[in-house]
């Protein structure tokens, strides 16, 4: 009789503790910078207005792979209603553990999901833009830019898809693009010192270790008077000359809608289970244009591109 009682309340217990979480979105973010803090900020404030019955529990990987895929495995064995991925390294993990189980994975931030073979097992948004157009954007404002230099993370499967492209558009426009590894944070100011001088300008893109270092990008590229352009508008507070990208909070704000969306209708894999940025705009940096003696109004300050 009394095993029998153990026994049901044992049983109490264990359906209490993983029923709490049967309403938690999970979050994980593959590292904390700016542009990713945007993200899961306008993805955390339109969730609790549309879905105001769940509740959010994020963490940070640290740009580890390790620690994602822990992450993972603590929400899959909490059965979370829905693992939130801000980043490319934390989809493919969450993708990959999460095969098994009925736990749908959102992604936010991911730049190509195609390459990232996400297709078909995950839904989100891609903060892709399109490199040509960023190119050319940096090469109208400076007209005789000859050497860009790059800083990636081989191990980021976006980043070497972007450095593809970015070679690419740089060919075209007869600019002579120079690469440095950050493999970590801590390597980003000795890539940068590196760089800065053999090129005429910098241009940080979505690799997130870069991203993650960009004060140390700055300070270094400041000392040597080399501008700085980035794809991240909140960048331009940081130091960056001039950014065309998207903004990071309203690709939260879209990642949002379509969790909620999965949340009442299940997962949808067709032609809208990947969406990509609502607009993307070029925005300045006058008093960084000043400081540098760039010739100033090269382009119209916080232009919207459809």
């Amino acid at each position: 009789m009394l095993s029998a009682f153990i026994k049901y309340i044992t049983a109490i217990i264990i359906f209490s503790f993983t029923s709490g979480y049967a309403k938690t979105i999970g979050i994980i973010q593959v590292i904390e910078h700016p542009a990713l803090d945007a993200t899961r900020q306008g993805l955390i404030e339109t969730l609790q207005k549309l879905a105001p019955d769940y509740k959010v529990s994020w963490y940070s990987a640290q740009g580890d792979m390790a620690t994602a895929v822990q992450l993972t495995q603590k929400f899959v064995g909490r059965k979370v209603a829905a693992i939130v991925t801000l980043g490319t390294m934390p989809t493919q993990v969450a993708v990959r553990i999460c095969q098994q189980a009925t736990i749908p994975v959102i992604f936010a931030s991911v730049t190509d999901p195609r390459s990232a073979g996400l297709l078909g097992k995950a839904c989100g948004v891609s903060n892709f833009v399109d490199v040509e157009r960023q190119i050319a954007a940096i090469k109208e404002i400076l007209p005789r830019l000859k050497r860009l230099g790059i800083i990636y993370n081989p191990s980021e499967a976006n980043s070497e898809k972007l450095l593809s492209l970015t070679r690419q558009a740089c060919q075209e426009k007869g600019i002579d693009l120079q690469c440095a590894i950050a493999v970590k944070t801590a390597d980003v100011a000795m890539a940068t010192q590196k760089l800065v001088g053999a090129v005429d300008a910098l241009f940080i893109n979505n690799d997130n270790t870069a991203l993650a270092a960009f004060p140390c990008v700055i300070r270094v590229a400041d000392k040597a008077k080399i501008p700085v352009f980035a794809s991240d508008v909140d960048l331009i507070k940081s130091g960056a000359l001039a950014v065309l990208g998207p903004d990071q909070y309203r690709i939260g704000i879209q990642a949002a809608h379509m969790v909620n969306k999965i949340l009442v209708a299940g997962p949808i894999f067709d032609a809208t289970s990947v969406t990509y940025p609502d607009s993307v705009s070029l925005t300045i940096n006058p008093e960084k244009m000043k400081s540098l003696g760039v010739p100033t109004d090269p382009m119209p300050n916080g232009k919207e591109i459809q």
